[in-house]
């Protein structure tokens, strides 16, 4: 359940980062490189309608695809350590060709990406799981006379514990509550909560719903109070608390080039990003009262030159920030701003002196460039 429905899948988001609402093919040598996200594993296009032809023996590699020159992604991860279930790439037939000056920037672009500071995949993940208020789809197998065994996806409230475990309140009367009672197998899809299409980050836990009683049900009624302060009803007789445990498969897909899975093991040790708790009121100032700083920032230190419609903070890190970048025309995508020198960023005061950073930065190499321009 990484996506919604195919067809959305595809609308929004049919090449690299970028969630592409128009015919793309005519438009494709006019995205530049705004239309790239690399990340820092696999890439995995989505299947697409016509362009893009997809087998699953067909492998493509980097140096021999055409596809690579128009949007900068990988097509096919070679990096075991990056793509351990070797997943074939994307044969990439029917692409219009760039020029010259096109591809440079595009590459650029990718290899700037590429380069940023990031959160681990654990704590990425650790930090999807522990967002306030989530909701996320719980599937689980159906116990239904005639349906035994066929997935039923249900949106459900969740919290986590202090170990990172998903916890929920659930009613007696509930599907689910009656499938995970014969089958306790289920898996939990999260979406970030900025989450809009494909070119945004998600994650998928396997494992097993247990009961939970006595102490384990009190703190884990106040782990998800914590998390969902008018879920008065988790005090009913009627709702029981469960915990998701014995994991077995964490998957991750953190947008477009960035696909794969950790270990149980992983997760457990990971920790939650400290910006976390202060992350969303310090978006919210950037994007309603300083929206022309944020397009300044990908204009001068990622280096997209092409025109914007809008740029909105959508992630905040101890290394910088996600923007959903909006070109004039109506192409969207995600693109990474980091901070200067590389150092972490712990502390909400740091923040402001971070970002006042970039801005130097920007002026500096503003002016550089005007200077060069005479």
């Amino acid at each position: 359940c990484h996506c919604r429905n195919k067809s959305e899948f595809f609308r929004e988001s049919i090449i690299s980062s970028v969630a592409v609402r128009m015919p793309f093919i005519p438009r494709l040598a006019s995205l530049l490189g705004l239309l790239s996200i690399i990340g820092s594993a696999g890439a995995f296009l989505p299947r697409p309608p016509v362009a893009l032809l997809h087998g699953p023996s067909t492998r493509t590699s980097l140096k021999s695809s055409q596809g690579d020159t128009v949007t900068g992604t990988k097509f096919e991860e070679t990096d075991e350590k990056k793509n351990p279930e070797k997943r074939p790439g994307h044969q990439v037939q029917g692409m219009p060709e760039v020029d010259p000056e096109t591809a440079a920037k595009q590459e650029r672009l990718r290899e700037h990406q590429a380069s940023c500071a990031r959160l681990s995949w654990p704590e990425e993940i650790r930090g999807i799981m522990a967002q306030a208020g989530g909701f996320a789809t719980l599937s689980t197998l159906h116990s239904k006379e005639g349906l035994e065994g066929y997935p039923l996806g249900s949106i459900v409230g969740f919290a986590v514990d202090d170990e990172g475990y998903p916890i929920f309140s659930f009613s007696g009367m509930s599907a689910h509550t009656k499938n995970v009672l014969v089958n306790p197998r289920a898996s939990l899809c999260v979406t970030e909560p900025e989450f809009l299409g494909a070119a945004d980050a998600r994650t998928t836990v396997v494992g097993t719903m247990r009961i939970l009683k006595g102490e384990e049900r009190e703190r884990a009624e106040e782990a998800y109070l914590k998390s969902h302060p008018n879920a008065y009803w988790v005090k009913f007789g009627d709702f029981t608390m469960f915990r998701m445990e014995e994991l077995k498969e964490i998957s991750f897909v953190g947008g477009f080039a960035r696909a794969g899975s950790i270990t149980p093991e992983e997760y457990s040790a990971a920790s939650v990003d400290p910006c976390l708790g202060f992350a969303k009121p310090v978006m919210a100032h950037m994007n309603d009262d300083h929206g022309d700083s944020l397009k300044e920032y990908i204009r001068w230190i990622v280096g997209v030159d092409a025109e914007l419609e809008s740029v909105e903070m959508k992630r905040l890190d101890r290394f910088g920030f996600d923007c959903r970048v909006t070109q004039k025309g109506g192409s969207t995508g995600v693109l990474r701003v980091p901070f200067q020198g590389g150092e972490p960023v712990t502390e909400r005061k740091d923040i402001k002196s971070a970002i006042v950073d970039l801005s130097k930065a920007c002026a500096q190499r503003k002016a550089e460039a005007e200077a060069g321009a005479k």
